[in-house]
């Protein structure tokens, strides 16, 4: 079901909720939260969660603040900070009829971060962790679209009063062609509030991304739940030797999925009957 709203903190969000199957719920079965990148929204996860309903599983994917369906407030009520980030997620969370301990995926660039930090900080929360398609390698670059907005050049970076080109940026990653009602779903934001392209600028105006990635990766070093790193290898924004490199300096309780369908930068959209098999045995199986 999409279009679901919940207040928390002052801020409204907008999130998805999987319908679940009730013959084949379990109390035993994992609840799922899952987070999206940026410039991008819960809508990725549409067939994800219809995947993860049928298995039996109470799911919820959000729409982080600024983007899809949830508030895009101006940056005087919030300011797109990573540390505003991840306190408007601990009080949804909190908000949130999920029960916990629950899994969370995270995927994207910069808000997959986002939710990686939130992980560590709440390790509680969290029985287990899946990775799809995010920046995890030191050595990972800003995608194109994100690079502009850190150019050294101020008249070279995007103009936050335009248009974020929602539809290409989301589009692009695929290793399909997507449908256009698709694509025009991720750009309406864009289209419908100028806020929304505000957001994209704040937030990039003010990451550290090479500092990011590091405090992500040395965070993960002392990582002890159950995590699984599904890669699609058609991402043309990130290498998926990054995420060998990242688990090769890891001794956790980590590691990656082999996985056969093709595969780009956003897996759940791309095919996400590919990668539900992979995330369901993780997901049942034992601790």
């Amino acid at each position: 079901m999409a279009g679901e709203l919940l207040s928390a903190g002052g801020l409204e969000w907008a999130f998805r909720t999987a319908e679940v199957n009730q013959k084949n719920a379990k109390t035993e079965k994992l609840p799922v939260l899952l987070l999206h990148g940026l410039g991008s929204s819960s809508y990725s996860y549409r067939g994800l969660l219809d995947q993860l309903g049928e298995a039996g599983h109470e799911a919820y994917a959000v729409d982080w603040i600024g983007h899809g369906a949830s508030e895009k407030p101006n940056t005087g009520k919030f300011d797109y900070s990573e540390g505003a980030y991840l306190t408007a997620l601990a009080t949804l969370v909190e908000q949130l009829p999920i029960r916990k301990p629950f899994a969370l995926v995270v995927q994207g660039f910069v808000l997959g971060q986002y939710g990686l930090l939130y992980a560590l900080q709440h390790s509680e929360q969290i029985e287990k962790l899946i990775i799809l398609n995010t920046p995890v390698g030191l050595k990972t670059k800003l995608r194109p679209e994100l690079a502009a907005y850190k150019s050294p050049l101020a008249f070279l970076r995007p103009n936050p009063k335009k248009p974020f080109p929602g539809m290409n940026y989301n589009a692009s990653g695929s290793a399909y062609v997507m449908q256009y009602r698709d694509a025009e779903i991720y750009d309406r934001p864009y289209q419908e509030s100028e806020h929304a392209s505000v957001a994209i600028a704040s937030i990039m105006d003010q990451v550290d991304f090479p500092a990011l990635l590091q405090r992500v990766d040395e965070g993960y070093n002392t990582w002890r739940k159950p995590a699984l790193l599904v890669f699609g290898s058609d991402d043309p924004f990130i290498d998926i030797r990054t995420a060998f490199d990242f688990l090769d300096s890891k001794r956790t309780n980590m590691r990656l999925a082999q996985l056969q369908a093709k595969l780009g930068h956003m897996p759940q959209e791309d095919y996400p009957e590919g990668i539900a098999p992979a995330m369901l045995e993780f997901l049942q199986a034992q601790a």
